[in-house]
């Protein structure tokens, strides 16, 4: 099995974009890939985080999508699809997602159990692949076979604690020729949910790529210390079971710059057990860019034109 990063935090943007090659099958994983229109009270930084994300969509469009015979949507947030209409922040254009979904096999969340912004955004894209994809399947709990690779997917799991109003997302494990196994489990915030836990526990991936916990909003209600002991419990307990050998942790955790340190117990129990954790841009032998939790950092020390931020401002559309 080859697993190859696109798109994510530790590489500049806000995504968890992957793309994994088997013997017998080809498959993009969420391939979203937006910029927060707002942290610290700023737009993204030009160029560092505009160039990054469409250098980073370019690969995607250009390389990763033509080669995928198969597209995994975990859920109807915009860093995780690319969305059927031009953005600023996303580096689309109204032909972008033709080049990502056109002759594929869409295994998407079902809309059944989502929020109403999350249901509105899937009606709205598969209104605009119907006639270009492949096929559209609704891929909650379900188990996919393509020669001698294997898919899972779970069932509705809570984005984040299991009353969180975020939305529901899906997990997927590929499963290959039954020697190399993966499990691609994007904003579960931790986990924290036991459901997302004992989807892990029952599939003991050897590589296990986790959207973490939300470090950067601990200032805000529900999100403190004790969300992050519980993600912290939950993660050790999946160190120590004893079937992983590589964990990634992704996507939301990366958007502080301290978070090394912050989850410096689970490193020190990894080490213990013998896993390496590692980040999408360490997959790549790349070190961290943790572009938007460096935001501040870059306009001190790279101011924008001055007319910039009215300029962004008077052009801005939805993240």
């Amino acid at each position: 099995m080859e697993l190859i990063p696109i798109a994510e935090e530790s590489l500049g943007v806000r995504s968890m974009a992957m793309f994994i090659r088997t013997k017998d099958l080809s498959i993009l994983l969420d391939p979203g890939i937006s910029l927060s229109p707002n942290r610290y009270g700023l737009p993204p930084h030009p160029p560092r985080e505009l160039e990054r994300v469409k250098a980073l969509r370019g690969g995607i469009l250009e390389k990763y999508a033509e080669e995928a015979k198969y597209v995994f949507i975990s859920h109807y947030h915009r860093d995780h699809f690319t969305v059927p209409y031009p953005s600023i922040y996303m580096y689309t254009t109204s032909e972008s997602y033709r080049k990502v979904y056109n002759d594929k096999v869409i295994l998407m969340k079902s809309p059944e159990d989502e929020n109403w912004s999350q249901k509105r955004r899937y009606y709205g894209l598969r209104q605009a692949v119907d006639g270009i994809a492949k096929d559209l399947v609704l891929a909650d709990g379900k188990e996919f076979t393509m020669g001698s690779t294997r898919l899972v997917t779970s069932r509705s799991l809570p984005h984040g604690e299991d009353n969180a109003k975020t939305g529901k997302v899906i997990a997927i494990t590929v499963i290959d020729g039954g020697d190399e196994s993966l499990t691609f489990m994007p904003d579960v915030e931790g986990p924290v949910s036991q459901l997302a836990i004992d989807y892990i526990m029952a599939m003991k991936p050897q590589t296990l790529v986790v959207g973490g916990p939300p470090i950067y909003l601990a200032r805000r209600g529900g999100f403190g210390e004790e969300y992050l002991g519980t993600a912290l419990r939950s993660l050790t307990t999946i160190v120590r079971a004893g079937f992983l050998n590589k964990l990634v942790i992704a996507h939301h955790t990366l958007r502080d710059l301290n978070w090394r340190n912050t989850l410096r117990v689970l490193f020190e129990e990894a080490d213990r057990q013998g896993i390496s954790i590692m980040t999408y841009a360490r997959l790549l032998n790349r070190e961290d860019e943790l572009l938007e939790a460096m935001r501040k950092e870059l306009y001190a020390r790279e101011p924008p034109p001055k007319d910039y931020l009215k300029q962004f401002r008077s052009t801005e559309d939805e993240a």
